[in-house]
């Protein structure tokens, strides 16, 4: 999904190959790029529950123009983020996001996680189509092979998918809460056993 943004972006002639400062603003693919991550911060049971295939005016004959309120709707994000942010910034940040490779320099993702060595906490969610429960439960179990004894894997069963961080204020609160008490209480044990 990250490519296709930075390709939007890139496919807009006001881009300039980056050199857009002071011209004419990559409003267009801003704009789609934008779109195109909404998709992903939500999940298909959460579109589908929240617009469904209700139309802007049920009335009007189908068009190229948007019909449907999802459309609508993804046509109001992409207008309301495209002039927010620098598109170049937002390539850069978006690039190097897929290039991190946690195993790059140390030859296997075993041996790079391996050097973490405080507690951790691995938050996901059953509707994320944007970071998957899967590859979270992976890096739960591979922080854990990898000799971290202390790691935290709490799945939220939420139908919000990526967006359910922002959301579900109570179930993200319990589990950081939970997180951070755990590990203080161990802390003061482990403490008192230092003192003895």
């Amino acid at each position: 999904m990250r490519y296709l943004q930075r390709r939007t972006i890139m496919s807009d002639t006001n881009w300039n190959n980056g050199h857009y400062y002071g011209k004419a603003y990559p409003k267009i693919g801003m704009k789609l790029a934008r779109e195109i991550a909404t998709i992903t911060y939500r999940s298909g049971p959460e579109w589908d529950m929240r617009f469904g295939r209700n139309r802007i005016d049920p009335s009007s004959q189908p068009s190229l123009c948007p019909n449907f309120m999802i459309e609508n709707y993804l046509d109001y994000q992409g207008e309301a983020f495209c002039t927010k942010f620098d598109p170049n910034s937002l390539l850069y940040i978006s690039k190097a996001m897929d290039l991190f490779d946690i195993s790059e320099d140390f030859g296997s993702m075993k041996a790079g996680l391996s050097r973490i060595k405080c507690p951790v906490l691995i938050l996901g969610v059953q509707t994320d189509i944007l970071f998957p429960i899967w590859q979270q439960r992976e890096l739960a179990r591979e922080l854990h092979e990898a000799g971290n004894k202390a790691v935290t894997f709490y799945e939220l069963n939420s139908i919000f998918g990526h967006d359910t961080f922002l959301l579900d204020l109570n179930g993200v609160g319990a589990a950081v809460k939970g997180f951070l008490e755990t590990n203080l209480a161990k802390k003061d044990t482990d403490g008192e056993h230092k003192k003895r």
